[in-house]
């Protein structure tokens, strides 16, 4: 349903939470790059609060300042507070996997079964598309694994992991993000 609701609009602007972290990241690219292959206009908000790690992942699907998006998309947001800083507005669909989500959207798919928004994400890919590119893929392994404490925390099920196989499958660049995310570490952090 929410594929079919998305083939009929144009215009996208994908809204992350603030404090942006890989999960919100991830799965809002992933969504951004899947509606312009289907030939969509699509963008994501700006964030000045996206590390200096995830910026390369996000930052192409930026929105130029003067774009007017017709349809709103909240990616991994639960509640209006986690709203992007200074964005007024509605809105349409929000795709989550909060329990406490606040049902704030119009619309709202929401699965809390899920260890990640890059799992709904992926499964919203496949029925738009068919299925996912190499990048992403990697865009979306990215908002798994970082949700899941690299597949440790207790939200990690058996399907997590299927899931995360497939994207491996899908050419997901996997050793090279778990280098990045869990395996180097900043000069003042170490």
């Amino acid at each position: 349903e929410c594929a079919e609701l998305l083939k009929k609009f144009d215009n996208y602007l994908i809204l992350i939470h603030r404090n942006a972290d890989g999960d919100t990241v991830g799965s809002a690219a992933a969504l951004c790059s899947a509606l312009r292959r289907t030939g969509k206009t699509a963008f994501v908000r700006p964030s000045a609060d996206v590390s200096e790690k995830l910026l390369p992942y996000i930052q192409p699907c930026f929105a130029p300042a003067d774009y007017a998006p017709a349809y709103v998309i909240a990616v991994d947001i639960a509640a209006p507070g986690l709203l992007p800083e200074g964005f007024e507005g509605e809105v349409q669909l929000c795709i989550d996997h909060h329990p406490s989500n606040s049902g704030y959207a119009k619309n709202t798919l929401l699965n809390a079964g899920r260890a990640a928004c890059g799992e709904i994400v992926l499964e919203l890919i496949k029925a738009l598309r068919g299925s996912v590119t190499k990048h992403e893929a990697t865009l979306l392994y990215l908002a798994l694994s970082t949700d899941t404490g690299c597949f440790k925390f207790s939200s990690t099920k058996a399907s997590t992991h299927i899931t995360a196989a497939k994207l491996m499958e899908a050419g997901a660049h996997v050793e090279e993000l778990n280098t990045l995310l869990f395996d180097t570490k900043s000069r003042s952090r170490f």
